[in-house]
């Protein structure tokens, strides 16, 4: 991922938002929304009006939210506090709002508390399905998480105006075999956001570990990283699947897990999705396609590298089921 271009490319975001929000015929009328701050360690009077009296839970602050709104989180780890699914903790989960913004990389407490000093890989901004927060290496200790950090069902309907940018995804555990069994760090179905600047790490599921998309979900994904994600089934970092066809742009899949097939990526079902300067190294799989498997699919890969991952079968690449995928400049070595 390109820190040096943080700005730059945070600005474009809300440039782009904010000529969005120009109906035609009212030029210069700007419709603008409230700031919402989240601080885990403010000791104010946690209403979300300023870093002093920010609230302390995300959940707060994307219940207050409305379509204009910005919410900015400071540095730390936060934890989902409501339910969706389902009955219990483990249906504990945050869900996106369509209009609404959520930027991380703020700390307050050493001065980085405006736009322009947001730094979202020296301050990390940590969304985690660690409820007890006590998970070990290899995912020990994660059988009271989260099955989904973000989750995202038919009907939630988002699309690009619903932002989450400077952030780490970790410690989903997508392990409810008969629904809850997909994308422990995001699941979208029929749901479209824009991620920027997100790592997805350590999620597990049997179904796309890092990120689930179904149902016509094309999420547009810039400089985001998918790294030591597992699944027992299919697509360690990422599974598209029923029409979904996200846009890739810069990023990096590396360490990822599949028992199955597809350890970086698997996409199927009539997806297309559209990758471009994106990298997959050192992922590796028990069945084919090491980097990405496509079954039915006709990915787009423009400037892409394929290296150093493995597999039984398609170390780098593995096409099947009337696959067309198309590329452009791209490398594969040492698969």
């Amino acid at each position: 991922m390109k820190h040096g271009h943080k700005f730059l490319i945070g600005a474009l975001v809300v440039v782009a938002v904010a000529l969005a929000l120009i109906a035609p015929g009212e030029e210069g009328a700007l419709a603008q929304g409230d700031t919402i701050y989240v601080d885990a360690d403010a000791d104010g009077a946690n209403n979300g009006d300023s870093w002093t009296d920010a609230y302390t839970d995300l959940q707060l602050a994307l219940d207050e939210a409305v379509e204009e709104d910005q919410i900015w989180v400071a540095e730390g780890t936060y934890t989902p506090t409501a339910e969706h699914g389902g009955s219990g903790d483990r249906y504990k989960s945050f869900q996106m709002k369509n209009g609404v913004a959520i930027y991380g990389g703020f700390d307050p407490s050493v001065g980085d508390d405006a736009w322009e000093e947001r730094d979202w890989v020296g301050n990390v901004t940590i969304l985690s399905g660690d409820l007890d927060r006590d998970d070990g290496p290899d995912f020990a200790n994660n059988d009271e998480n989260s099955y989904h950090v973000f989750y995202h069902p038919e009907g939630a309907g988002l699309d690009g105006t619903a932002i989450l940018d400077g952030f780490t995804i970790t410690g989903g555990n997508a392990n409810l075999q008969s629904e809850h069994y997909r994308g422990g760090g995001m699941y979208n179905d029929g749901s479209s956001p824009a991620l920027t600047n997100c790592t997805f790490s350590s999620n597990w599921a049997y179904d796309g570990g890092g990120l689930f998309n179904a149902n016509g979900s094309s999420p547009a994904l810039v400089d985001c990283a998918f790294s030591g994600n597992s699944v027992l089934w299919t697509g360690g970092g990422m599974r598209n699947n029923r029409g979904s066809s996200p846009t890739l742009t810069n990023c990096v899949f590396s360490g990822n897990w599949a028992g199955s097939d597809g350890g970086g990526m698997l996409n199927d079902s009539v997806t297309a999705p559209v990758l471009t300067d994106c990298t997959f190294s050192g992922n590796s799989t028990k069945g084919n396609g090491g980097g990405m498997i496509n079954r039915g699919a006709s990915p787009v890969l423009t400037g892409c590298t394929f290296s150093g991952n493995s597999a039984y079968d398609g170390g780098g690449m593995f096409n099947f089921w009337y696959s067309s995928p198309m590329l452009l400049d791209c490398t594969f070595e040492a698969n």
